[in-house]
């Protein structure tokens, strides 16, 4: 504000008290001064009016009420004692808040270098100096344990880097980052992929496998045995137990086991054969 009144040549008003006309001086001396008291209150008048229309409306009603007939001396030197506190205060936060600032995973580097540089030019602004290298090397020091290689690296630098090169080769370094994690996730991806393809097939295999053996059992060729002369049963090859044992009339035959019963019933065998010791002819 004070600058703004400055070029509007009406900030003397703040530093140079309102002239006084002396009645004992000569006519053309008090018509001067009257003239130059005459602009130091039009002007005095002219700076409460900037001031105050600066102000929100809620302080604006407490200010004009109270320095509505004072000197704008008196205003600003109420105002300026209340917010050069607050002002002093703002920086001791400002600052705070600078070495308190720590990154975090979830957000990208460049995005949270650039909120350190917005919490610097606040600093900058409130009048404490900072220059490019304390600037460089804060953001440095306020990198990801993650980005310790290249931290080190920055740091073990010769030459000084400028605020736009540092922000030049983190940039780069984090989108390559990126592209790495992202090769990565597709490789363990397509391995996924390749190991549930491979277990769906085994799968597939085994059942196709199991069906087939099932097929072929109940294809077997079953064998007729009769129990008795009025019911068929059938029981498999490997059920059958040849037991030798002459018959009548010279013909071998075997046992077979029918069913689950402990009798067996004796069954002719095609073909006969002679046997040792039989009738000489």
């Amino acid at each position: 504000m004070y600058f703004f009144l400055a070029t509007l040549k009406i900030a003397y008003v703040l530093t140079i008290p309102k002239p006084i006309v002396d009645e004992a001086t000569d006519e053309a001396i008090k018509q001067t001064v009257m003239k130059q008291k005459q602009r130091w209150e039009d002007d005095d008048t002219y700076c409460k009016g900037y001031i105050l229309g600066g102000l929100s409306d809620t302080l604006y009603d407490v200010y004009e009420i109270k320095y509505g007939n004072s000197t704008v001396k008196e205003l600003w030197d109420d105002l300026d004692s209340k917010y050069k506190t607050e002002d002093a205060g703002n920086k001791k936060f400002l600052i705070s808040k600078l070495f308190d600032f720590r990154m975090e995973n979830s957000k990208s580097v460049i995005t949270q270098i650039h909120e350190l540089q917005m919490i610097m030019n606040l600093i900058i602004s409130e009048g404490h100096s900072l220059d490019e290298f304390f600037q460089v090397s804060t953001i440095i020091s306020k990198l990801l344990l993650a980005w310790k290689e290249c931290r080190k690296e920055l740091k073990q630098k010769k030459d000084a880097m400028t605020m736009q090169e540092l922000v030049k080769y983190i940039q780069v370094e984090e989108n390559s980052r990126n592209l790495d994690r992202l090769e990565l996730e597709e490789n363990k991806s397509s391995k996924a992929l390749v190991i549930d393809h491979g277990s769906s097939s085994g799968t597939k295999r085994k059942l196709d496998g199991q069906a087939s053996a099932s097929t072929n059992r109940q294809d077997k060729p079953k064998k007729a045995c009769w129990k008795n002369r009025k019911s068929e049963d059938t029981v498999d090859e490997d059920q059958v137990h040849p037991t030798p044992e002459m018959g009548e009339g010279g013909e071998l035959r075997r046992r077979v086991a029918c069913g689950s019963g402990s009798s067996a019933r004796p069954v002719k065998v095609a073909a006969t054969m002679a046997i040792e010791g039989g009738e000489e002819s």
